[in-house]
């Protein structure tokens, strides 16, 4: 474990202002989300905003605002902006005495430990290390989801002022034990916490491909929304009840939804807030050995297709009973295991062929790695395997460091450091999970990727540990892509996705449906292929033909999705004084605190009845039955319709003053 200095009493400074340390319930009202305000609001708010922001980048301001706007929210900046420090500075102000919770994968729990150090250099601070058992006395208390279940108990026991999930993303899946653990943790902190619980989940991926994805997310932080999962599935992704049960992993009325998060999320890119270098995408092919990977997938593209596979010299074979749907998406059914085996070898078949791709690049990777190395320049590559990561580390001897899941907790950083500060370290091996989030690469000026994960936010996540905070350079992002194989499938797809994720957190439209993994869009792709050349996928691993169905799929994608590979240019603002004083404006008025607005409507259904719909800050809720059963209703839709849109509020909607 790690222990900071013992903490002394907290300076009287204007980081705290006065209205928040002696406000008693006759200063203060308690608004229906829990968030408290002052009746009478502090005359120096301006000072204590401007205090507050010191050090802070204007985007950084606006963040910490938001956060204190509320008392549970989502700050889904994307990576590199600064999320942690703003969650640091706006929690120390909220609940200045804590103690703090502080959620999040291994490999940043040091982080988050240095971070707080920097904002806080006499708090105490403990990083829960290994399942011996721990008395979480500290201001911050730092635990990985791992570790999590095994110190619930100790946790339980604890007062805690505030909650925070970095990387929350994690628990996405509404079933999972992860998610049941972080809400179980959520409503026991709940129930003995002193004043009302903050929670902040922190992610730059809050939406990796389904909005289903953010249900969880919307429960922990009590959004109506997350009141039932059915009726968020109904709505939201196109639920559709099949013969094994409800599948939710498509997308319906994301338009609606995206006003809907509005105010419980926050969503800010880096070439909106940020004048940092451009990034540049470049996807390099290879050429590999006739035929690497290609009978692997021959046996995918024939189980997809279902026709029958033999397995090696027994001579035994799986035929799919029609399609293979993604596993997660089906409720509990008697064929789920049966489905759930398919799946499996359709996933050992797709790794087989992507370890045989990705040891088959390795020297085309070398050899730019010492070009760019010899240029001056310093270098991350990323594999999804440790194969190719063993094989460079060999070739390239002490001028690299590795990271990958068996690198011990305690030294990650000081691998991390040795990258970002000996002269003689250009390159950063790296495990595309294990040292793809949570740490700061900025040395880096190229981003190498040896091979392609079928999860196209591991790939954004781990292009940014260079292209963050602190880089003065251009960024290049270079992915080699083995020429006809089905890398080239996954090129298309992980384009596609990056576009799907920003439409729905940004409020863009969405043409189509979103679709589901790399194996149900390869399936589809295939669907949509003549009868004659789909049937050709039972005959003779034949490379030609492979490569023909590959590309053929690829192109059905890319037109159904029409992806423009050039993409969009980058909108850029520079960080100048005015948007800091915006920022500090926007700051005052939270730190003031914003009165609720009322309103009412008659009951269509029961004559004489009215309903109130109250607005607090972005917070929406109504009285109405359905809004208390499903978390919606179409009253609080268009309140807040009209209130994203700053349009004014619309009849037959009446204001309360």
């Amino acid at each position: 474990m790690h222990r900071a200095k013992e903490r002394r009493p907290p300076p009287p400074d204007a980081a705290t202002p006065d209205w928040w340390e002696r406000g008693g319930p006759r200063d203060r009202e308690r608004r229906h989300d829990g968030a408290v305000r002052p009746l009478h609001p502090p005359v120096n708010a301006h000072e204590n905003a401007r205090a507050l922001a010191d050090g802070l980048f204007p985007h950084q301001v606006e963040g910490v605002a938001f956060l204190l706007g509320r008392r549970r929210a989502i700050l889904a900046d994307e990576m590199g902006l600064g999320k942690t420090r703003q969650a640091i500075v706006s929690l120390r102000h909220a609940a200045p005495d804590g103690p703090y919770l502080v959620v999040c994968p291994a490999s940043v729990k040091r982080n988050w430990a240095r971070e707080i150090e920097l904002v806080a250099p006499d708090a105490p601070i403990l990083v829960i290390e290994g399942s011996a058992p721990v008395a979480p006395v500290a201001s911050w208390v730092i635990v990985n989801y791992d570790l999590l279940g095994r110190h619930r108990d100790a946790l339980a026991q604890v007062s805690w002022a505030a909650l925070v999930f970095d990387e929350a993303h994690y628990l996405k899946n509404h079933i999972s034990a992860r998610s049941k653990l972080a809400r179980d943790i959520t409503a026991r902190a709940s129930a003995v916490a002193a004043h009302p619980l903050i929670v902040q989940l922190l992610t730059g991926t809050p939406l990796t491909s389904r909005p289903r994805d953010l249900f969880v997310l919307l429960q922990l932080v009590a959004h109506p929304l997350g009141r039932s999962f059915l009726a968020f599935a109904k709505r939201y992704c196109a639920a559709e009840k099949g013969e094994f049960g409800w599948k939710t992993g498509g997308a319906s009325n994301i338009d609606e939804l995206t006003v809907q998060l509005h105010g419980v999320m926050l969503r800010r890119s880096k070439d909106d807030v940020l004048a940092l270098p451009p990034k540049l995408r470049t996807w390099l092919p290879v050429a590999v050995p006739a035929g690497t990977g290609a009978r692997a997938i021959q046996k995918v593209l024939m189980l997809l297709t279902g026709k029958p596979v033999r397995e090696g010299d027994r001579g035994r074979s799986v035929t799919p009973a029609g399609p293979v749907p993604a596993a997660a998406d089906w409720a509990p059914m008697p064929g789920r295991e049966r489905n759930a085996r398919k799946r499996g070898k359709l996933l050992a078949f797709i790794t087989e062929a992507r370890q045989a791709l990705a040891i088959a690049k390795t020297s085309a990777v070398l050899d730019f790695v010492r070009g760019a190395v010899e240029q001056g320049e310093k270098v991350i590559v990323f594999s999804c395997f440790d194969g190719p990561i063993q094989k460079l580390a060999k070739e390239l001897g002490p001028a690299a460091v590795v990271l990958t899941g068996k690198t011990p907790g305690a030294t990650r950083q000081d691998v991390v450091d040795r990258f970002q500060q000996e002269a003689s370290v250009r390159v950063f091996l790296a495990n595309i999970v294990a040292g793809g989030i949570g740490v700061n690469l900025t040395a880096a000026t190229q981003v190498v990727f040896n091979d392609l994960d079928w999860v196209p936010t591991n790939h954004w996540q781990a292009e940014d540990r260079a292209y963050r905070i602190g880089q003065t350079q251009t960024v290049n992002v270079t992915y080699f892509v083995a020429e006809n194989t089905i890398d080239d499938f996954v090129h298309a797809v992980l384009e596609t996705k990056a576009a799907i994720v920003s439409a729905i957190l940004e409020g863009e439209a969405i043409a189509g449906d979103l679709g589901g993994d790399v194996l149900d869009e390869l399936q589809r792709a295939l669907h949509s292929l003549s009868t004659g050349l789909a049937d050709t996928a039972g005959g003779p691993a034949d490379e030609t033909l492979v490569s023909r169905l590959v590309k053929e799929a690829s192109d059905v994608f890319r037109a159904r999705h029409e992806v423009d590979p050039a993409g969009t240019a980058a909108r850029r603002s520079a960080v100048d004084v005015e948007a800091f004083e915006r920022a500090l404006e926007r700051l005052a008025k939270v730190l003031s605190g914003a009165p609720s607005r009322r309103f009412r409507i008659a009951s269509t259904s029961h004559e004489g009845q009215e309903y109130e719909i109250v607005v607090a800050d972005a917070d929406v809720t109504c009285t109405c039955a359905g809004f208390e059963y499903r978390g919606q209703c179409r009253h609080a839709r268009d309140i807040k319709a009209a209130l994203a849109s700053g349009l004014d509020i619309p009849a037959p909607y009446s204001e309360v003053h």
